[in-house]
């Protein structure tokens, strides 16, 4: 069993080590796959919140003293993988399977190569795609990329599984102290390259949302302003002059 490819759970969390728990036990327990390695990237929880999660059954423990955001324990979550395939989940996921998700997800990969990421819960409805069908039968959407409408998006940083092919290739994730901002940065440069594709497999929407009302991702519409702006070409010299004049100013 242990031929089979090493995958690395990268889990992010920040100051829900209740949310972590329920993320970690409930993936374990429907989980089937025989090689695991389980990383925990915290951002700077209080000390006593990061003892709490020394108890879990992780292989390796990020657990930085300051908090630097969402890109920066992504980052460092995916250095610390060997994985050939990493999952990215944050602590308020609940796994529901199927119990051969990963399984699955590494099939397809490795039969389509092109196929970068898989999500792991269904994609809203709007996106366009093609259907295929895998050797072992799993019938599988490969979606449009980069998508027809520019409203659309096929990256998103909720559970999915990616081969670390896709991940050299995307390259590190943007280092902001807004959630948002690094979201969008990663959304539009996945839509900006053509080399992987993004796909879902039919029936195999494993995860359900438990941590809504503890979010840490509160609109931010200054992000969201500054990355549609800098899409424009005649205005995306200014945006970024601005930036570095914040930065020099400390703000």
């Amino acid at each position: 069993m242990q031929s089979r490819p090493l995958v690395s759970v990268v889990v992010l969390s920040y100051c829900r080590p209740t949310h972590l728990r329920r993320t970690v036990e409930a993936f374990l327990r429907v989980s089937t796959y025989p090689n695991l390695e389980l990383v925990l990237a915290d951002d700077g929880s209080p000390p006593a919140m990061q003892e709490e999660m020394r108890k879990l059954p992780f292989d390796t423990f990020l657990l930085p003293s300051e908090n630097r955001g969402l890109g920066a324990s992504t980052n460092a979550g995916l250095h610390a993988a060997h994985g050939e395939f990493i999952i990215h989940l944050q602590d308020d996921w609940l796994c529901n399977g199927p119990r051969d998700f990963v399984e699955a997800a590494i099939d397809v990969m490795t039969e389509r190569p092109e196929i970068g990421m898989l999500r792991l819960i269904l994609p809203q409805p709007e996106l366009r795609y093609t259907s295929w069908t895998s050797r072992r039968g799993l019938a599988v959407r490969v979606y449009e990329s980069p998508p027809a409408r520019r409203s659309d998006y096929v990256y998103t940083d909720r559970p999915h599984i990616k081969s670390r092919a896709f991940v050299d290739f995307i390259g590190p994730y943007l280092e902001s102290r807004y959630m948002q901002k690094t979201e969008l940065d990663m959304r539009d440069r996945f839509n900006a390259q053509t080399r992987f594709k993004m796909g879902f497999i039919e029936g195999y929407h494993a995860f359900e949302d438990i941590g809504a009302d503890a979010s840490f991702n509160h609109p931010m519409p200054l992000a969201r302003l500054s990355a549609a702006l800098e899409r424009v070409p005649v205005l995306r010299g200014a945006v970024r002059l601005y930036r570095r004049l914040k930065q020099k100013l400390g703000h």
